[in-house]
């Protein structure tokens, strides 16, 4: 396997991205609630309302997106056996702690 470049990355998502996703949102189509059903097919109805609200008034992306580019982050691309290559994209930020254990 050759090695690969690893190389400084940030977050970047177009705002014609976040334009179709607000469109799509908009868009949503929701099932009636089947009575008792509860988690047995998946998520209420209502948190689903619920989630679908708050990506559409509250969610503040670029807000996010700030944060996350905040944090050391990086891409390379690794070989695997069978597969195309892949990218990808981790962030690499020594913790504070001496004995802290790595989250890989």
């Amino acid at each position: 396997m050759a090695a690969t470049a690893i190389r400084p990355y940030q977050v970047s998502v177009p705002e014609k991205v976040l334009d179709h996703l607000k469109q799509r949102l908009s868009l949503t189509s929701l099932p009636d609630e089947l009575e008792s059903a509860d988690w047995d097919y998946g998520a209420p109805l209502a948190d689903i309302k619920r989630l679908l609200q708050h990506w559409q008034e509250n969610y503040d992306w670029r807000q996010h997106e700030a944060q996350m580019n905040k944090l050391p982050q990086y891409m390379t691309q690794i070989s695997v056996k069978g597969f195309d290559d892949l990218d990808i994209h981790f962030v690499h930020q020594t913790s504070s702690l001496e004995n802290a254990i790595p989250l890989l």
